[in-house]
């Protein structure tokens, strides 16, 4: 698979307006947080690849494990539900 080469915004990637991807975690203390995608190496880099930013939310999903009673990954593009977590583990869509 190639990658696409992207015209880099003036002052690099910015989180939020240039994510790919969101999260939304659940806690079991009622908190609900919203994180988004870094799907970028640096600041300026030529490529956005969803696939790293899913990574690193994965990684997240694991730190919180049993701290989050439901976590959901969305597509930013389509806003459709990519993958769902219940305490920690992937359940069916």
């Amino acid at each position: 698979m190639s990658k696409k080469i992207e015209k880099v915004p003036p002052g690099g990637w910015k989180l939020i307006k240039h994510s790919l991807s969101k999260m939304i975690v659940w806690f079991a203390d009622s908190n609900i947080r919203t994180m988004y995608s870094i799907d970028w190496r640096s600041r300026y880099s030529k490529f956005r690849n969803r696939e790293t930013g899913l990574k690193r939310l994965r990684k997240k999903v694991e730190i919180y494990g049993e701290q989050a009673t439901s976590v959901e990954i969305y597509d930013l593009e389509t806003g459709q539900l990519i993958e769902k977590y219940i305490r920690g583990k992937k359940s069916e869509i």
